[in-house]
């Protein structure tokens, strides 16, 4: 089979976001010849984003698009826009563009807004984004995204994937992992997400504030940040407590290290999510999840296999699964070890791009193609 030439739309490859991680773990792993397209602003632009700068650039983005394709030899572009407003409504001009074209086209929704989905696909306004119908293919990271497509679609190729693990922080074999875990010989969670109510941030404190009452030995490690994060500073320094600490933003070998030492993810999410790499970050990295059936956690999350699921009052959830945790460390490290294996059956680069490649030759040569990214026996 010839090789292929893929266009890839993406955020500079140095922004902290799930698109940009997702391409540069996976960019010298592809098995065909790509270049990326990067929309939005560049590394090393320094200048203060002005609505006029956005402007310009985004301007100069689209007259850039349109000579990369008319210049190129491409056999499909792949875009990767977020379904809400101010992600949609910029990549949908170059989706306009490839079709306009006739470039083989791909669209992979990341981030996902119901109320918005609600606008694309069913609302007064959808007729003006009729043209996304005749989509080559679409990727989503939840089940339940694609039910909420298929049926406005003129294609069937709707596939279900998952983001993906860095394993390039994991030292050699699982028994070397583990060893790193619990430093101070206490079980430590960690909380790493945006610092914001809904993801259950208050809930995680105060489940910590009742295990230790309970004189359960365990400490509590934030990262992040986000609207909730200065008042939740303050409320660790009037707390303190050694065992309950606020790292703030973290990345590379800090972020690492926070996933590498933890036993247990607390993950109490009401937000809308799609697949919260965190989930899948913890799994890879042994750690235990305790988390609520958001997005595409949903679709494969097995409580008593992979930690807790957190239903109705989410402080009492966590305190309880916790508690049954500390006291059965075989069935901690039972998790642990399930858990990492999971991820590297279904989270690890070359089985990504694998997949990845398959929906790409799929819908490139209308071949057959599975269209779910993980197929358990209860299913």
């Amino acid at each position: 089979m010839a090789k292929k030439n893929i266009l890839i739309l993406t955020p500079s490859l140095h922004n902290s976001g799930g698109v940009a991680n997702y391409y540069s773990i996976l960019q010298n792993k592809f098995p065909f010849d790509y270049a990326f397209f990067i929309v939005g602003k560049r590394e090393g632009d320094a200048q203060k984003d002005t609505r006029t700068r956005h402007l310009v650039r985004l301007i100069s983005d689209y007259c850039a698009f349109i000579r990369t394709l008319w210049r190129s030899d491409l056999d499909l572009v792949l875009i990767n826009p977020s379904l809400n407003f101010n992600g949609f409504s910029r990549d949908y001009i170059f989706y306009l563009i490839a079709k306009l074209l006739k470039k083989k086209t791909i669209v992979f929704f990341r981030g996902w807004d119901d109320n918005y989905a609600k606008v694309v696909f069913t609302g007064k306004f959808r007729y003006f984004f009729r043209p996304l119908r005749n989509t080559d293919g679409f990727i989503v990271l939840a089940k339940c995204f694609s039910d909420t497509i298929t049926s406005r679609l003129n294609t069937s190729r709707v596939f279900v994937e998952s983001t993906i693990f860095d394993e390039r922080i994991l030292p050699q074999g699982y028994d070397a992992l583990y060893n790193l875990k619990n430093p101070n010989e206490k079980i430590r969670m960690l909380f790493l997400s945006r610092i914001e109510a809904d993801k259950g941030i208050y809930e995680s404190i105060a489940a910590y504030k009742a295990l230790r009452a309970k004189n359960v030995n365990v400490e509590l490690v934030i990262a992040g940040d986000g609207s909730e994060a200065s008042n939740i500073q303050r409320m660790i320094a009037e707390h303190d407590d050694e065992g309950l600490r606020y790292l703030g933003r973290i990345s590379g070998a800090e972020k690492a290290d926070a996933l590498l030492s933890s036993s247990v993810l607390l993950f109490p999410s009401m937000h809308a999510e799609g697949m919260p790499n965190t989930v899948l970050e913890a799994m890879g990295c042994g750690l235990a999840v305790l988390t609520t059936r958001v997005g595409g956690i949903n679709d494969f999350f097995v409580g008593d296999l992979m930690g807790a699921e957190l239903t109705g009052d989410l402080t009492q959830g966590i305190v309880g699964a916790v508690s049954a945790l500390v006291s059965d460390n075989a069935r901690l490290k039972s998790i642990s070890e399930y858990n990492y294996s999971f991820a590297k059956q279904y989270f690890h680069s070359e089985r990504v791009v694998e997949r990845l490649d398959h929906i790409i030759d799929s819908v490139i040569h209308n071949s057959d193609c599975g269209s779910f990214w993980y197929e358990s026996e209860a299913r």
